[in-house]
């Protein structure tokens, strides 16, 4: 059933509105949705991008396929979410958190887009064993991080376009990144990214693809655009304090 998130006739009804909504995001093991992800991405996609990118009234409306509707005065944008996290990643974290397993501290696995399921007794293993895997060389980070994302947008592709998914004149995607990797330079890993989307069609479905990361909104619908994060309530175009984290 569709619902009513939030209304603003003016920015500063936005940011007011954005700062009272509830998007806290629970561990994986403690009754983690997806709904706790689509609420988060999309406050802070509406507190990052440029204030001139919207019009007024407008009101945020949660609904299905696509998840979002942002109706506004220059028209109605449909926006669907998805989350780019490999499977066995997120289930080795519900382990570790819910059963004490591994330590503390441990290496950032590897994971290939699409990889096999990993049963549960193999995820303990290798969490306890905490080995290191090979090392990221080069500018290895960036291109697997754009390998990732694409396997996201493409699965999304057939699914926006498929009977019942409703289009509207604006369709935009979020990709909320939570795919595990040392430090990715994202000017360089945006370009190794944007033409393997205009290779796979992407922007025949969307007109905007954004990558939710935590500290920089990277979107794509022409040259790569990296907008610094800002936390929902914000003053607008600030990225957030140093202190400030998002759920993984």
């Amino acid at each position: 059933m569709p619902e009513i998130i939030l209304r603003a006739n003016t920015p500063t009804e936005l940011r007011g509105g954005l700062a009272e909504l509830d998007i806290d995001v629970p561990a994986r093991s403690e009754g983690r949705t997806n709904h706790h992800a689509e609420r988060y991405c999309i406050a802070h996609l509406l507190a990052t991008l440029p204030i001139e990118r919207l019009s007024f009234p407008l009101t945020l409306i949660h609904s299905d396929k696509p998840d979002f509707v942002l109706a506004m005065a220059g028209g109605e944008v449909g926006i669907e979410h998805t989350e780019a996290v490999p499977e066995n990643v997120a289930r080795a974290d519900f382990l570790r958190a819910k059963q004490g397993l591994g330590p503390d501290v441990y290496f950032t696995p590897r994971a290939t887009p699409g990889e096999p399921r990993k049963t549960a007794a193999q995820l303990r293993d290798e969490i306890e064993a905490d080995a290191p895997g090979c090392g990221w060389g080069g500018d290895s980070p960036e291109r697997e991080w754009a390998a990732a994302m694409a396997h996201y947008v493409k699965e999304k592709i057939p699914k926006a376009t498929a009977n019942g998914f409703v289009r509207y004149r604006t369709n935009w995607l979020i990709v909320y990144d939570n795919w595990p990797l040392p430090a990715v330079n994202y000017t360089r890993a945006a370009s190794h990214l944007a033409p393997i989307l205009m290779d796979l069609g992407a922007f025949t479905v969307f007109d905007a693809i954004f990558v939710h990361g935590d500290s920089q909104m990277c979107e794509f619908r022409g040259a790569p655009i990296i907008h610094a994060l800002v936390k929902p309530g914000a003053a607008p175009h600030l990225p957030p304090a140093p202190s400030e984290g998002r759920p993984l």
